[in-house]
């Protein structure tokens, strides 16, 4: 009778303490979008992106003035003692070379374009560094759910223990009970070791993408939340093929090369050269003057490799055509694929929530009176609970899934869901 008061006295103060938990200090979260703005300012990465528009933008100004012009010195009838000082006919001229017209102009273009295309590397690489961030964060946040529902598990089986410890006691259970409930405790415990270095990896990464050391702490995640998609599906192919930067930067590409036929083209118009001569005479009876000459080139004389110059760049056009046809083509899979597994996971999650992990409660409940009842083997006691477990993990893991394939959709689509 004694025993009975024992087991029903720490049986009320545990669902007291279930009731009414304690309730710590409230802990600082880690921000998400405080991250992501961050990283946007601090990764390599980007600056690197930044730096290469900045170097392409330079060049628009250097393709767009003439080649430099070169001055020099001729001299005619040096005497054979090679005494320049009696020479009698000095020359001091410039020379400018001036190519067709509208190649200056078009090869400036030329370079605005590829501009345009370097300036797209960095949307790429800031909507890729963003989805990194999102996706580390979602690892981070899982890692410490794991180790929270498994430090929960050992708490749960440090009840169990104690409970099967006074059914021991009264001589209701034989030892075999006690010692399942520590094996699994040891189980446990050596689990938590694994995720703590999941924990590690995990913190690491984004402290990496962070521009930070690896080891520098950060606090826990927000809790996520399923993210809802628009209704009407066909709105993000319209948004990813309109928006995408690397489908803006194959059209830059697309554009460059056009340009760059007609660049090649302009090379069967001739380059003209211009000359000023000053003629200084000495000790001849003819006055010093001025003279002025002027040539071109024939490029109509070797124009084979100006054909296959065309040739070239002509094919190339047809690459980037049918890699910009195939980006789209990639594009619109992906987002696919993407939605179907977006989908999934969220009715994955959805059904763990409302509807497994309820059920799972339940059966622990149940087999956690029968147990004290006599009526439940210790085993089914444990097997339920490990199945609840193992169900909120599953849970945790749809809702990170979730919204790691939304940041990869995202990516993919070149803005966030939430700018609809």
């Amino acid at each position: 009778m004694k025993y009975f008061w024992i087991l029903a006295f720490f049986l009320i103060l545990i669902f007291l303490t279930t009731l009414f938990p304690v309730k710590g200090e409230a802990q600082e979260t880690l921000l998400l979008s405080a991250l992501i703005e961050e990283a946007l300012e601090a990764n390599p990465n980007i600056i690197a992106a930044k730096a290469a528009w900045e170097a392409q933008k330079a060049r628009i100004d250097r393709v767009n003035v003439l080649d430099d012009p070169e001055l020099g010195f001729d001299t005619w009838n040096i005497p054979n003692n090679l005494d320049l000082s009696l020479t009698r006919n000095w020359i001091f001229f410039a020379k400018q070379r001036f190519p067709a017209a509208g190649t200056l102009n078009l090869r400036a273009k030329a370079e605005e374009t590829e501009a345009t295309r370097v300036e797209t590397q960095i949307s790429i690489t800031v909507r890729s560094i963003m989805a990194t961030v999102k996706i580390a964060y979602h690892d981070l946040y899982l890692a410490h759910k794991a180790i929270e529902v498994n430090a929960e598990h050992i708490d749960i089986l440090n009840r169990f223990e104690a409970i099967a410890e006074i059914k021991y006691q009264t001589g209701a259970v034989s030892e075999q009970d006690l010692l399942k409930a520590r094996v699994a405790l040891a189980r446990l415990e050596n689990e938590q070791v694994t995720l703590e270095q999941r924990l590690h990896t995990a913190r690491a990464a984004l402290n990496t993408v962070l521009n930070r050391s690896p080891r520098s702490p950060l606090v826990l995640p927000e809790d996520l939340r399923l993210i809802a998609l628009p209704s009407d599906f066909g709105i993000l192919e319209g948004r990813a093929l309109s928006a995408q930067p690397e489908l803006k930067a194959a059209k830059a590409a697309i554009k460059r090369s056009e340009q760059e036929i007609a660049l090649a083209k302009l090379k069967f118009s001739p380059d003209y050269q211009v000359t000023v001569k000053r003629f200084q005479n000495r000790g001849t009876p003819q006055p010093s003057g001025w003279g002025i000459s002027a040539s071109i080139n024939l490029p109509w004389f070797f124009h084979q490799k100006h054909d296959q110059h065309i040739k070239e760049t002509q094919h190339r056009v047809m690459r980037q055509d049918a890699l910009y046809e195939n980006l789209k083509d990639q594009t619109r899979f992906v987002i696919e694929d993407l939605l179907v597994k977006i989908k999934t996971a969220k009715r994955l999650a959805e059904l763990f929530q409302d509807n497994v992990i309820p059920q799972a409660e339940q059966s622990v409940a149940s087999a956690e009176v029968g147990y004290q009842t006599d009526q439940v083997d210790f085993l089914d006691l444990l097997e339920s609970q490990r199945q609840l477990v193992t169900f909120r993990l599953e849970y945790f893991r749809a809702v990170t899934l979730q919204n790691q394939e939304v940041a990869r959709l995202e990516r993919v689509l070149g803005s966030d869901i939430s700018d609809d």
